[in-house]
């Protein structure tokens, strides 16, 4: 027979880990939302390394074709240059548009994703701070409860079952997976507090009183 205390410390200690691990969740997002952005500015920026590299080529081609139009050509290999040369201009001026366009993106990107990355570090900061409160009391709790009791949770824990570790008898049912039980059953968890797992589904049956309470 266990003391009902034990089982709202467990479920105590059950649900502060559920809470724990939404904040440790929470901090992920905030991560992400800093690596999102800092890639989304790296992406920029190689854009606009690409964009140079691209205007540096273009220049130098120009300069190139000014050298062969100063040397002795006949016209039609002076017009083929002259074309060449138009349509170099052409992507020079549309290079230099891009540039100045992703630099000032950029200029005004670096102040927004460090206002995002002071505020995102922020929030991390107050996340740990309360998941470390709620760890705290945890281990607290863990260490005030019977060996039994916690290997019997950690067992069902270890299951990862999709409504958690706890169930509790409605008439002589499982709450959840409706497998039936005996009226001693009911009797040793409800009235005796007995520490007892559904045969069905195996989750840790909580007697009435701690689920009312």
């Amino acid at each position: 027979m266990l003391e009902l205390e034990y089982f709202f410390s467990l479920r105590e200690y059950d649900s502060l880990g559920r809470n724990a691990t939404e904040l440790e969740l929470r901090e992920r997002e905030e991560l992400e939302r800093i690596r999102r952005r800092s890639a989304e500015h790296d992406s920029r920026t190689e854009v606009l390394r690409h964009a140079r590299g691209e205007l540096r080529a273009a220049e130098d081609e120009l300069a190139t074709l000014d050298r062969q139009l100063a040397q002795r050509l006949s016209v039609e290999a002076k017009q083929q240059l002259e074309t060449q040369g138009l349509a170099l201009l052409e992507t020079q001026q549309r290079l230099e548009v891009e540039i100045d366009e992703h630099l000032a993106f950029l200029a005004g990107f670096a102040k927004t994703l460090e206002d995002i990355t002071q505020e995102a570090n922020a929030q991390i900061k107050l996340l740990q701070s309360q998941r470390k409160v709620l760890e705290e009391r945890r281990a607290l709790l863990w260490q005030g409860l019977p060996e039994d009791l916690r290997l019997a949770y950690q067992k069902v824990a270890a299951k990862k079952l999709a409504h958690g570790v706890f169930t509790r008898l409605q008439g002589l049912h499982c709450q959840f997976c409706r497998h039936a039980v005996s009226k001693g059953f009911e009797s040793e968890v409800d009235t005796l507090v007995a520490l007892k797992a559904c045969p069905g589904c195996g989750r840790l049956v909580l007697p009435y009183k701690a689920v009312a309470g």
